[in-house]
């Protein structure tokens, strides 16, 4: 019977102690809420300069910096629609030439429907003097406005990212 106990003891101890420990880096964010959109951030990143067109809001991974700009970050991009246009024809319009563009090369592309929202995803890699960066660009409409969320990171860090590029992607709001 004591031969019993204590592996039943330590079988229990150790369910206990798993069920109470998880990952806090997973539960930390930052929200972002301003020029018209609102989103959650990874906690150890930081709001960005917007310097690219149409730009709305960016953040960025800090421990990502080189030469003054980061690797690994998310903008937020409102294009301007011609009129008649809607969120299928710019995303068409947006990539019809846009891998002839020597480095560029089209990874996976596809169409999702999210809460009864359709939603076009474009993955891609830009191979530019030497720097291979992947990109993935989700393109979406929210309040009759398109929304561009554009994630980016080196490639060889691109899939290690994707639970902050989701974390982002998933909150995002029009306000």
């Amino acid at each position: 019977m004591n031969k019993l106990i204590f592996p039943l003891i330590l079988i229990l101890v150790v369910v206990t102690v798993s069920g109470c420990v998880n990952n806090q880096k997973n539960n930390q964010t930052n929200i972002y809420s301003q020029n018209g959109v609102s989103f959650e951030y990874p906690q150890s990143w930081r709001v960005a300069n917007v310097t690219s067109s149409y730009a709305v809001a960016a953040v960025a991974d800090p421990t990502t910096v080189q030469n003054g700009r980061p690797s690994t970050s998310v903008i937020i991009q409102k294009p301007p629609l011609t009129r008649g246009a809607n969120l299928k024809l710019a995303y068409e319009n947006n990539y019809a030439n846009f891998f002839n563009q020597t480095g560029y090369q089209k990874v996976s592309e596809a169409n999702i429907t999210l809460n009864k929202t359709i939603i076009y995803e474009n993955v891609y890699t830009i191979n530019n003097a030497g720097l291979e960066k992947q990109y993935r660009a989700v393109w979406l409409s929210k309040r009759q406005r398109v929304y561009v969320i554009l994630c980016s990171a080196l490639k060889a860090d691109f899939d290690k990212e994707q639970s902050n590029f989701d974390l982002i992607i998933n909150s995002f709001r029009a306000l």
